[in-house]
């Protein structure tokens, strides 16, 4: 394997990583729905990948891509990256609205818990 396919593999695995100290961090935040966004929006900023500039056929983080686009390059071009960012967050909201949507609707069905004597 190339340097290429090992740097994905570093990069899925630090994803991962940072993807299990966010759920460990927010565990404790109420109310449910917000810790449920905050989750899906982080996992979705992470994981999306970007054309990688004027290198073609070569991915990186869409995050990543914006930022070196914005800041780094004079004559960068950060929107391709920031589309894909900004699709992943609507994609996330959308999942985001149906999990509540899938809770309101089980939590309706539930059975009132019995009084204990």
């Amino acid at each position: 394997m190339d340097g290429y396919g090992w740097a994905w593999i570093v990069c899925l695995g630090a994803t991962a990583l940072v993807i299990v100290c966010g759920v460990l961090l927010t565990r404790r935040l109420r109310p449910r729905w917000l810790r449920d966004l905050i989750r899906l929006l982080a996992a979705a900023t992470l994981l999306v990948p970007a054309g990688a500039g004027p290198s073609e056929g070569y991915w990186a983080p869409a995050y990543i891509v914006v930022l070196f686009e914005a800041v780094f390059r004079r004559e960068g071009d950060p929107q391709p990256a920031f589309l894909a960012l900004v699709l992943a967050w609507l994609v996330a909201l959308v999942l985001w609205l149906g999990l509540l949507g899938v809770r309101r609707r089980l939590g309706a069905r539930a059975p009132a818990p019995a009084d204990a004597p």
